[in-house]
């Protein structure tokens, strides 16, 4: 895989950065709690709950079953089947980030706490699957995921890039922290779903108000 060794790095995170997704997310979850007969949430209530991946997402609904227990992966798995009829309804990328995509010329990866499986999906749908990636890593590719360093860890080794050299650009408290713990340049995204004043205690190195920023910023 040919890159220019010039530029970093970048690790991105999906939903809240690349992808805008919480709508379908939030369609599914109501469908399922509704099946349950459970109150259903608003929005701003499923979006607080986004970043940490789907096991941690279901059983914050479901909390009556250990995160680790089988009941709890029945309710994902359930959960997925939902979402995966309609994860793409909503879903849209943020402006500016295809043609960056298409048009960067350094290493780039992605590592999500999203299940592998409907995020290899909808990078399919925008068809950016297909981009000269170093790797695309959900949340049950590896042992462990955000705010685990591992991850971020995997991609540079595999890239051959220092962690000077990469930058982890998230929305979220875990890519903060993955970025925090494996020593790479942490990049702030100020327009996904969490609130600005969440992400400056974790002092981001950069900070974007907009996707389109990033290349200025490079």
């Amino acid at each position: 895989m040919l890159f220019d060794k010039n530029l970093p790095l970048l690790i991105f995170d999906l939903d809240g950065t690349l992808i805008d997704s919480a709508e379908d997310i939030y369609t599914a979850l109501n469908q399922m709690l509704t099946k349950y007969g459970r109150r259903q949430v608003d929005l701003p209530t499923l979006i607080s709950h986004i970043g940490d991946g789907l096991t941690k997402l279901v059983n914050d609904f479901f909390p009556e079953f250990h995160i680790d227990s089988g009941e709890n992966m029945d309710k994902v798995r359930e959960f997925l089947t939902i979402y995966e009829t309609s994860m793409v309804q909503h879903t849209k990328l943020y402006p500016g980030v295809l043609e960056f995509l298409q048009n960067y010329e350094g290493a780039k990866a992605i590592i999500t706490n999203k299940n592998i499986e409907p995020a290899r999906a909808i990078l399919k749908h925008f068809n950016i699957y297909d981009l000269p990636w170093i790797d695309i890593l959900g949340g049950d590719s590896l042992a462990e995921r955000k705010p685990s360093p591992l991850p971020l860890r995997h991609v540079m080794k595999k890239a051959d890039f220092t962690p000077a050299s990469t930058w982890m650009i998230g929305d979220g408290r875990p890519d903060m922290l993955s970025g925090q713990a494996a020593g790479c340049v942490k990049v702030a995204v100020h327009y996904g779903y969490s609130k600005p004043e969440e992400l400056v205690m974790y002092q981001p190195h950069h900070i974007l108000k907009n996707f389109s920023d990033l290349k200025a910023l490079i």
